[in-house]
């Protein structure tokens, strides 16, 4: 059973999305680090586990033999474990976790809900709002403090 704690969940998935991006980056080193669009869809190595990527616009998608998916949002060279309500959203969705509590209050997955989340999270000091640079400009969150790295 997966925990519906939304502060763990987040840093978890801030986490491996960060690793996963790092990986990506070290094994391909693109030119193109906006679309990617020098770097062909394939598979890498995480924690033991072969996961599968694919381009997508300005982003990169990842996807575990599970079916766990962390779709890395168009800043993720500039902020590897930034995220974002609708991110966050596929992430919860391919884990299967239909609702969150945070600080009392439940929070169902769709992406309104999680946009909800992520604000209140950031009022309450646990995520600091970000804006990426570049062509793709774009709102994200970043941890507001060093998280212990948790696995998957």
């Amino acid at each position: 059973m997966i925990e519906n704690n939304a502060e763990c969940l987040v840093e978890r998935f801030a986490s491996l999305q960060g690793r996963l991006v790092r990986r990506f980056m070290d094994k391909y080193r693109p030119k193109d680090r906006e679309k990617f669009l020098d770097i062909s869809n394939g598979y890498l190595m995480e924690a033991g586990a072969l996961w599968s990527h694919q381009r997508h616009g300005a982003g990169v998608t990842f996807v575990s033999p599970e079916g766990i998916r962390v779709n890395a949002h168009v800043a993720m060279v500039e902020y590897p474990e930034g995220i974002d309500g609708g991110r966050l959203f596929e992430y919860l969705e391919s884990l299967g976790v239909a609702s969150v509590y945070f600080e009392g209050v439940e929070y169902s997955v769709p992406r309104c809900e999680m946009d909800k989340l992520m604000d209140e999270m950031a009022r309450r000091g646990l995520l600091r709002p970000v804006i990426s640079s570049g062509r793709f400009a774009h709102r994200l969150f970043e941890l507001a403090h060093e998280s212990p790295v948790l696995e998957s």
